[in-house]
């Protein structure tokens, strides 16, 4: 009986520590790095940073940190509520809005009516989900970069000059 009670006490004592979470409130998700691989030496293993002020770009700078809060990408700084990632299709003249856009990372919301910051999503390595998760939109790739090391989505064929990469997550400290 004495050694249940010591297991039983030893297990409340760990209890909060085990329900602690790295979390910080409203993520669904710890910080990380986005890291691309790439066919192309230009973009391959250079991460997501910001460049021109919201441009999302491939570079070997100063890393960005992320995290997913929903399905909204949120760039980890001191104001948690004002930055996130949007893909930022444009309105063509029909009104309707093109099949690819540039991602920009912006503060508070965009004008711009066929911008998306949300239906981004984490799916994880399908070999070995282990070794990371890959970003998603819409549950499907996507992701380009192009001339200056601007990433690109793309719902259809890759954008003109561009080329196929996949983003990885890589744990960053909370």
């Amino acid at each position: 009986m004495l050694a249940f009670i010591n297991t039983f006490a030893a297990f409340i004592l760990l209890l909060p520590a085990a329900l602690a979470s790295p979390l910080v409130p409203r993520r669904d998700t710890p910080n990380f790095y986005l890291v691309a691989t790439s066919t192309s030496p230009d973009y391959h293993l250079k991460h997501l940073g910001i460049a021109n002020q919201y441009d999302g770009v491939l570079t070997t700078g100063t890393a960005s940190k992320f995290y997913l809060e929903g399905q909204r990408l949120r760039l980890d700084i001191n104001d948690p509520s004002a930055w996130f990632a949007t893909v930022d299709f444009i309105q063509v003249s029909s009104g309707s809005c093109s099949v690819d856009g540039p991602i920009k990372i912006i503060p508070g919301t965009s004008s711009n009516k066929c911008a998306k910051n949300f239906n981004f999503n984490l799916s994880s390595y399908e070999q070995n989900s282990q070794l990371g998760a890959k970003l998603v939109f819409n549950w499907a790739g996507g992701f380009y970069g192009c001339s200056g090391g601007v990433v690109k989505y793309s719902s259809g064929s890759a954008p003109s000059g561009c080329t196929a990469l996949t983003l990885w997550t890589v744990p960053a400290n909370v």
